[in-house]
């Protein structure tokens, strides 16, 4: 007979790795009538806060003489060992037994179901599926909420009803290929089932259908499971509760994802992208020519119409950048901006040579290039094209269409703003011995 243990825990704080349990129960159904129960406060060994004291009720002096969870340990995973862990939102009260049973020195990996999947396909379209709200809607009692044994008393009377409901599907679910115990609480199977395995972006939304963040992979399916699979994070713990859907966008060539990563987020600029967000480039070091045809770097603001050879976050950081790179490069400093710092002893000759090595870092070449791919299915093809030098978007065609001609090309264009990032991917690819993409001069 398979045993289910419905759990909840109480804990200082979200994130499993560094706060702590300060309540745990359990009550072992076989999914029409309980068996067994186990409450006990535990000594988190670390100060509760004021918020959470509010939320919970539990104060510190309630747990200072209550048992460390090493403790309670042994007997709490011969509770728990060979049944089907069983929570509301289970991946939360899962990782924190976990991480304490790890603590311990105990390995801990058992099946789990959570009840607000469960829920979400066993009773679809309620108002809510908070257990507060859920219960309430379902007629079940649920008093002194977010204490351990009332929060599992109640999960406990909602998963026997589903498993009365629904029983195959509860099977199912336990299946090792399901990804029911892995998935966020409130992201719909269905959405990610469609998820393809091929390369492109994906986008997860919030409640409100909100992008929360952006991502680029090789294989979509693989890449958003992996997500909710890895090492605990606290991104992962923070955002997941907040991943309500996903959706996709299939591009076939890798180099393509990159840029569309790249600026979706600088559109959207998700809340979760939080190494993109953090920096938004405002001054850029820009190449022009003089009257007379000499090259000179200058520091600039950025625009959307820029096409700057590299840009800064500050304007401190690109004065400093730039200095080291005159030194370096043996650049004339009036020729850059920067006639303060001005030696006689370099010419202007020398200038126009040292230039040039500097800016082959950086920039494209002055040839017009496709660089051509795979495309979103097997009967189409991807390219991306560069116009002396500035790249200037990707598009799609028919691989049955033998394109020659830019203006043939150019039919199926989606222009798109360059910036540091997508000039830095290509540069990079252009400078590989062996590229998997086929790279064509035009000009």
């Amino acid at each position: 007979m398979r045993l289910f243990a419905v759990v909840d825990i109480e804990s200082t704080g979200s994130i499993a790795n560094q706060d702590k349990i300060t309540e745990i129960a359990v009550i072992i159904t076989d999914g029409e009538k309980e068996i067994d129960r186990f409450e006990t406060l535990i000594n988190p060994q670390q100060p509760i806060t004021p918020f959470v004291v509010r939320l919970t009720g539990i104060t510190n002096e309630m747990v200072k003489g209550a048992p460390l969870f090493e403790e309670v340990a042994k007997d709490l995973f011969e509770l728990l060992k060979g049944k089907v862990f069983v929570a509301h939102n289970v991946n939360f009260d899962y990782k924190f037994i976990k991480q304490a049973f790890f603590e311990c020195g105990i390995s801990f990996d058992e099946k789990r179901l959570c009840t607000v999947r469960l829920s979400r396909e066993i009773i679809p379209g309620m108002p809510s599926y908070s257990l507060g709200k859920l219960t309430r809607s379902l007629g079940i009692g649920l008093n002194n909420a977010h204490r351990a044994m009332p929060d599992t008393e109640a999960t406990t009377e909602l998963f026997e009803l589903l498993y009365n409901k629904n029983l195959a599907f509860i099977q199912a679910s336990l299946k090792a290929n399901s990804n029911e115990s892995t998935l966020p609480a409130n992201l719909p199977k269905a959405r990610f089932k469609k998820l393809p395995k091929k390369t492109g972006v994906y986008y997860f939304h919030n409640n409100k259908g909100e992008v929360i963040y952006i991502g680029k992979a090789k294989n979509l399916k693989s890449r958003v499971s992996s997500h909710f699979t890895g090492k605990l994070s606290r991104k992962n713990e923070l955002f997941s509760r907040e991943i309500f859907d996903v959706s996709f966008e299939v591009t076939g060539s890798e180099l393509i994802a990159a840029f569309v990563e790249d600026t979706e987020i600088k559109h959207n600029w998700p809340v979760y992208n939080r190494l993109q967000k953090s920096r938004i480039d405002k001054f850029g070091i820009f190449i022009y020519e003089d009257r007379n045809n000499n090259k000179r770097l200058g520091i600039n603001k950025v625009t959307s119409q820029s096409a700057f050879v590299k840009a800064f976050p500050t304007l401190s950081e690109a004065r400093n950048w730039l200095i080291k790179k005159i030194d370096e490069f043996t650049l004339k400093p009036s020729y850059c901006g920067m006639g303060q710092f001005d030696r006689e002893d370099i010419a202007i000759e020398e200038h126009a040579t040292n230039i040039e090595v500097f800016l082959e870092g950086f920039n494209l070449g002055e040839d017009t290039l496709v660089i051509k791919g795979k495309g979103r299915r097997a009967d189409e093809k991807s390219f991306i094209y560069i116009e002396k030098g500035n790249y200037k978007g990707y598009g799609y065609y028919s691989g049955e269409e033998n394109l020659s001609r830019i203006d043939d090309l150019k039919k199926f264009l989606t222009l798109q703003k360059e910036t540091m990032l997508i000039r830095s991917v290509i540069k990079s690819e252009l400078k590989k011995e062996k590229s998997d993409y086929e790279i064509i001069t035009l000009s």
